[in-house]
């Protein structure tokens, strides 16, 4: 597996696309709800795997930020430290 840079401008990119996705599904919702249709029946077995796998995906993602993170401001409070001496 070969790791891919994400940039701010591709991480906003990737959420815009998740986000496409829960809208068309809430207008789904509400248009079934407004139709007063019950039921829809879909098979979401994969769905839920690849939610699940992106779930993990993004807890993981979200921790590797937060260690940048610390070291980041690591680094800057010892070059802020370096200039006061």
């Amino acid at each position: 597996m070969t790791l891919q840079r994400y940039d701010p401008d591709r991480l906003d990119r990737l959420s815009l696309r998740l986000l496409d996705l829960a809208a068309m599904f809430r207008a789904m919702s509400n248009e079934a709800r407004d139709a007063e249709i019950d039921e829809l029946r879909l098979n979401d077995r994969k769905t839920n795997e690849w939610l699940s796998s992106l779930e993990q995906w993004a807890y993981e993602s979200d921790g590797k930020l937060r260690a940048l993170l610390v070291k980041k401001r690591g680094e800057r409070r010892a070059a802020s430290m370096e200039q006061r001496r």
